[in-house]
């Protein structure tokens, strides 16, 4: 006998988990704040966490961030169906804003793709950004990813 009924893969402790590593890496070095870069011209003197990242150089994404996260756990309190498109919108917000956005916004407009994909871009990325915003930037993604399909999977064991 085959059982219809679906089992959640992701479990809400594995959400939680993923969330509070999330935090934690927000506190590891990764931005420039340009106004010690401009009086000590050193990059390794220059970094901050992210937290400066999120409040000085993107305040309204990261108010909005915020805002819809609160909304989302808001929503599924109250058992709301709008709850996967609300996580799915701060996923694509999280994941364009803070990641895409950043790392495309450094290639410059009129290059050829090939030097844009060049390992020598890649390397003054690493360089400029560091390795606190690319681990921060992919667990808040997994972190994104991982409450969409929880949600999705949710809301399809609450039809049936």
């Amino acid at each position: 006998m085959t059982d219809n009924k679906q089992k959640n893969i992701i479990k809400l402790w594995q959400i939680c988990l993923v969330f509070l590593f999330w935090i934690g890496a927000m506190f590891l070095p990764a931005t420039i704040n340009q106004i010690k870069f401009g009086t000590n011209f050193d990059l390794a003197k220059s970094r901050e966490n992210y937290f400066f990242y999120l409040w000085v150089q993107k305040p309204v994404t990261s108010t909005l961030l915020i805002l819809l996260l609160l909304w989302i756990i808001l929503s599924c309190l109250r058992k709301w169906k709008i709850t996967p498109f609300l996580s799915f919108s701060f996923m694509l917000l999280y994941i364009y804003d803070l990641f895409l956005e950043v790392v495309l916004g450094r290639i410059f407009v009129g290059v050829s793709l090939k030097l844009a994909l060049s390992p020598e871009t890649f390397i003054g990325l690493w360089r400029t950004l560091g390795l606190g915003f690319f681990l921060t930037s992919l667990l808040g993604s997994c972190f994104s990813i991982l409450l969409f399909v929880y949600l999705m999977n949710l809301s399809s064991l609450q039809k049936s």
